[in-house]
């Protein structure tokens, strides 16, 4: 794939790992051959023994950089301060993961490529938040990170303090959304079964069946399908999320509800280690392409579903048809209460807190009565 008009290496290992390599050839049609001719040359070194850096330093050492695309400019400083800043991030302190930084840091990197005639903080910050809606949470997201890197590179005294201080407040340059509709929506056992039912009975369609399958019987977030294992006391998922709170623990998975678990097999498919549809550019963003082209999702989007729909309705499920407690449902969606009560407060609607206590007044009467 492309990396900042490089050819960049994605490599999965046998066990599951994976490996990342920038190789010193343009991603240009016409370099498809050198391309091809360098990832053989990579797989055949690895094959025989060598770790991928090794192998694409050799492969570096012996062969010529491939020429440049005329009239291309020169590097815009701010990208090379970016990639020192992601090297800060990831190989030094490991505050993210290069996954993380690949993807959701990803996103960032192409509007920063985008913004190069800013002249300070807040122009950079202005040019930054044009590709979101104001509010957006990816344009949050995306001021939170150039704040932080430029924050980053005057402590360095790469960029000079007095054009480049971040603004401590950068609610002026995220906005303010004019609606309350950034609730993501629920999806509901019978959506569920009736969008499984409507994907092509393709070879794509059934990968994508099991990756919804797994979504929705565990509550999962769209990563977490790639950190799944069987130990002996059941299904775990190694994910760890970083975050301002800290990082997420590995933790035990509960199917919600079994019988999703067995009729549609899901350990065993799991232990047999199915195969899951390419994921480029992460499992959210291709969720959310596939779905785009099916049918039976259009009802569903038009709700505001989104690919999270699978893990918000389990979420529901556990406290509507299971009774179960915020805290437990917590645990095993793997956040704290709090991010709970935050994301799912608004879904317990008066039936659900009707049922609820009628629900605690026989368990009253019961208890009683022994």
């Amino acid at each position: 794939m492309e990396r900042r008009g490089k050819t960049k290496l994605d490599v999965r290992f046998d066990d599951g790992s994976r490996g990342y390599a920038t190789l010193p050839i343009s991603w240009l049609p016409a370099q498809a051959k050198a391309i091809q001719d360098a990832v053989e040359t990579i797989a055949r070194s690895v094959a025989t023994g060598s770790a991928l850096n090794e192998a694409v330093d050799s492969y570096a050492g012996k062969s010529k950089a491939a020429p440049s695309q005329p009239g291309l400019k020169t590097v815009d400083p701010l990208l090379d301060i970016w990639e020192a800043f992601g090297q800060y991030k990831v190989q030094q302190t490991g505050e993210i993961k290069q996954s993380t930084w690949d993807t959701i840091y990803g996103k960032t990197a192409q509007q920063l490529q985008k913004a190069q005639s800013a002249k300070d903080a807040e122009a950079l910050l202005l040019e930054i938040g044009k590709a979101w809606d104001p509010g957006a949470r990816s344009r949050q997201i995306s001021c939170q990170h150039i704040a932080a890197m430029l924050k980053w590179a005057v402590g360095k005294k790469l960029l000079p303090a007095e054009r480049w201080t971040p603004p401590l407040d950068l609610k002026p340059f995220v906005g303010t959304k004019l609606s309350s509709s950034s609730q993501s929506m629920p999806l509901t056992d019978s959506q569920i079964l009736a969008l499984m039912e409507s994907l092509p009975n393709d070879a794509a369609g059934k990968r994508w069946q099991f990756v919804f399958q797994l979504l929705a019987t565990y509550g999962l977030r769209p990563v977490e399908v790639l950190h799944l294992e069987i130990r002996p006391d059941g299904l775990w998922c190694n994910y760890q999320k970083r975050s301002g709170g800290g990082v997420t623990k590995p933790r035990r998975l509960k199917a919600l509800h079994p019988e999703w678990e067995t009729d549609w097999n899901l350990l065993d498919r799991i232990a047999a280690d199915e195969p899951f549809p390419p994921f480029g550019g992460g499992v959210a963003d291709a969720a959310r392409r596939y779905l785009d082209r099916q049918q039976g999702w259009s009802p569903m989007k038009a709700l505001g579903v989104t690919s999270y729909g699978f893990r918000h309705g389990f979420a529901l499920r556990a406290h509507q048809q299971y009774g179960l407690s915020v805290r437990i449902t917590s645990a095993l969606m793997g956040h704290s209460t709090e991010t709970h009560l935050r994301h799912y407060g608004a879904w317990v609607d008066q039936d659900t807190v009707d049922a609820a206590v009628e629900a605690g007044i026989r368990y009253r009467q019961l208890t009683r009565a022994v």
